[in-house]
Order: C-alpha cells, then sequence, then structure tokens
C-alpha cells in the first residue's frame, strides 16, 4: 500500500511540473510507469536498475570478499585476504581451489579447479590446429599424418623440383656473369662481352686507336672507332654483307640498345647515356658475307653542331 501511494506522489509531482504531460513512458494515459536509469520503462520500482561499485547503473561489478570492487579476492577460514594463483586457482591453508573454507573442490591433472581431469583427446587439450596428432605432426601430402613428405613447387607430392635463385619453379637460375634481371655482374671486357677474356675482338690484332681521330672502321664483324666527342647515337650502313644481330662492344657497356637487321645498324638510348670519347669496340655484328665497308655513316653527340663527320677508316 505505502508503494502504491509512492508512485501516486511521483505521478503527481510530474504531472504538477509538466500539466501537459498525462501520458506515462508506455505512452498509457494516466499509466504508472516510469523509465528508470537504464531506460526500462515499468511500473515495478522493486526491479529498477541500480548502480555497481564503479558506479554503474546497471553494472554487474561487484566488491570482492575482501572489499575491493571487481576483486577476485577471498576470506580463508581465518578471514584473511587470499588471491588465486596464476592458474586461477586457491591454494590457502583450509580453503578448497574454489576458495571456499572446508570446500571439496580440488584440483584436477590438467591445474583446472573441479575440472573433468585429462578427458580430451590429447590429454588435457584437444589436437592443435594445423596438427594431426597429439605430437604436433602435420599431414603429409601423401595424407599419412607425420609422414613428412610434401609438395615440391610444382605441386607433386614428394616431387623435386624447387624455386632456382630467382624464383622460378624448377628453374636454372640466372645466365652465367648475370643476375636474375639479365645484368652483368662480371663486368665487360674491353670487346663488351660480359665476363669476357678479351679473346673475341683480338685475333686480328687490330688497333683502332692508331685510326685517324673521327674514323671507323669494320673487321670480322667488329665495328673499331676513334672519335674526339661523346656518342649519343649512331647510324650507318653495311657495304657488301648484311647483318642479323649485333651485341657486346662499348655500346652494350653504355646502355645502348642496338638495332642491327639487314644492311642498316642504329645505336642509341633509352636512358639519355653516352660512349665517351676516345677508341674502341663499338659493336660486334653477327654478318652474312664479308664487307666492303660502311656508308652513310651517322654520329650525334647531342649538340646542334653538325661538324662531328666521321669516315670509313682506309687500312
Amino acid at each position: 500500500m505505502k508503494t502504491l501511494i509512492y508512485i501516486i506522489i511521483l505521478i503527481f509531482a510530474s504531472c504538477e511540473n509538466n500539466p501537459n504531460s498525462t501520458e506515462d513512458c508506455n505512452g498509457v494515459e494516466f499509466g504508472l510507469s516510469i523509465e528508470d536509469n537504464c531506460g526500462i520503462c515499468d511500473d515495478d520500482p522493486t526491479n529498477d536498475c541500480e548502480q555497481d561499485c564503479l558506479g554503474i547503473w546497471g553494472g554487474t561489478t561487484i566488491y570482492d570478499e575482501c572489499g575491493e570492487c571487481g576483486g577476485d579476492g577471498k576470506l580463508d577460514c581465518q578471514n584473511n585476504c587470499i588471491y588465486p594463483n596464476e592458474n586461477g586457482n586457491y591454494t590457502a591453508s583450509g580453503v578448497d581451489c574454489m576458495g571456499i573454507c572446508g570446500g571439496s573442490a580440488i584440483i584436477d591433472e590438467c591445474f583446472v579447479c573441479n575440472g573433468p581431469g585429462a578427458v580430451y583427446e590429447c590429454g588435457c587439450n584437444g589436437i592443435e590446429e594445423g596438427k594431426c596428432d597429439c605430437d604436433g605432426n602435420i599431414m603429409g601430402c601423401d595424407n599419412i599424418c607425420g609422414s613428412g613428405l610434401s609438395n615440391d613447387c610444382n605441386g607433386e607430392c614428394s616431387g623435386e623440383a624447387v624455386f632456382d635463385e630467382c624464383g622460378v619453379c624448377d628453374g636454372n637460375g640466372p645466365e652465367e656473369n648475370e643476375d636474375c634481371d639479365g645484368n652483368c655482374i662480371a663486368g665487360f671486357d674491353e670487346c663488351g662481352i660480359c665476363g669476357g677474356d678479351n679473346s673475341s675482338c683480338n685475333s686480328n690484332n687490330f688497333d683502332p686507336c692508331n685510326m685517324q681521330t673521327n674514323e671507323i672502321y669494320i673487321l670480322d664483324g667488329a665495328v673499331y672507332y676513334y672519335v674526339n666527342f661523346e656518342i649519343k647515337g649512331f647510324q650507318f650502313n653495311i657495304e657488301g654483307a648484311t647483318t642479323s644481330g649485333a651485341s657486346g662492344g662499348d655500346s652494350v657497356e653504355s646502355g645502348f640498345t642496338v638495332s642491327a637487321a639487314g644492311t642498316t645498324v642504329l645505336g642509341f638510348s633509352f636512358t639519355g647515356s653516352s660512349i665517351p670519347a676516345g677508341c674502341g669496340i663499338l659493336t660486334l655484328l653477327d654478318l652474312n658475307g664479308t664487307p666492303t665497308g660502311l656508308s652513310n655513316i651517322i654520329f650525334d653527340d647531342g649538340s646542334d653542331d653538325t661538324s662531328n663527320e666521321v669516315n670509313y677508316h682506309q687500312p
């Protein structure tokens, strides 16, 4: 009866403060429901939410037996505070593992208080994820646990294919004297051959530095040059023979791209590099036939000056 009177007084006071409101929190005209601090609207004041020990309305944190908010302390048989060990068990004298004075709960062989014991597939635990037995073995590619067999890089069970140093399955690795990107790592010889021993261009004992300045010459497929300016690009035609490709020489060492097909040879750099002034082997041509000379010779030094005339050497 007192509770009902209290509710009526609250409603009356609310209506006095807000004479325009005639509905309770559930929308009932002159209803008795009131919304508590947890947002629950009903007409039962006995179930209104309360603050926990942290001051949170409707919270569940409570004081432990030692008076600590949210703690896990308990009182032993002498009313002294005790706390669980790293396994969550109480071990003080006179209490069981749940911290109850005179209790009967015991710790099983898996260190679990009042636990079921070693009843799992591997005793105290299940099989570890990714393993196929309690010893930690993994399933082999032959579907036999612990066989140790695995697929090679081609997906063949117990196959022998492996990745080479360039990351290619069953590959042969980089070419001799080159890295995986085809770059020379052994250095170019004076013939422009990566890792060469200079033998590919010295069989005729021709020394281009004995030519006149700004001359080129072809002998046994080697195109020699002697110029007094930096070479940014070049072009010439072969007389009396054709070519199917070019390699080596100072062109390759300087990063040039050399196109050689039919009777035309063209060299240039995509990166703007140049061949230093001096003498040496410009490039090595794969020839069909014996050339009688070079013509239509154009050498570019990168400037607008057209005075860099290069002639064919007449031995």
